[in-house]
């Protein structure tokens, strides 16, 4: 009944997608407040694809930290909005700068896998017609 299959197959179908998880190249460790999680960063330079994976290492209690994301290495603008995708949840989040806040539940989440877009439309992105 504690099957990992559906876990292993989303986690298979999330590396198939995404280009920076297809090989060793472009990893990046980033600092995060708490030394019960580990982050990093895979890239791949040629699709622009970008993966940052947050592991809370305390399998029994929540976790939470404030990670620092080199904006300038991920070519973001410090004033501007971009958003991270869970690829395990679906869930999305906005984020700006370079510091922001994570929060693990093993209960819940051991992990998330985010994948990071630099562009976060508006309502001014689109025409509307009356």
């Amino acid at each position: 009944p504690q099957s990992l299959d559906a876990e292993i197959r989303t986690i298979n179908r999330i590396r198939r997608e995404n280009a920076a998880l297809q090989s060793d190249a472009g990893l990046h460790f980033c600092p995060i407040d708490n030394d019960q999680l580990i982050a990093y960063l895979k890239m791949d330079t040629a699709s622009g694809n970008v993966i940052l994976t947050v592991v809370n290492l305390d399998p029994h209690r929540t976790q939470s930290g404030q990670l620092d994301l080199d904006i300038a290495a991920l070519q973001l603008d410090a004033d501007q909005p971009y958003q991270v995708h869970d690829l395990l949840s679906d869930q999305r989040y906005i984020w700006r700068g370079r510091y922001n806040y994570v929060m693990l539940d093993p209960e819940r989440a051991p992990a998330h896998v985010f994948r990071l877009r630099r562009r976060v439309r508006s309502e001014r992105d689109f025409d509307y017609y009356l």
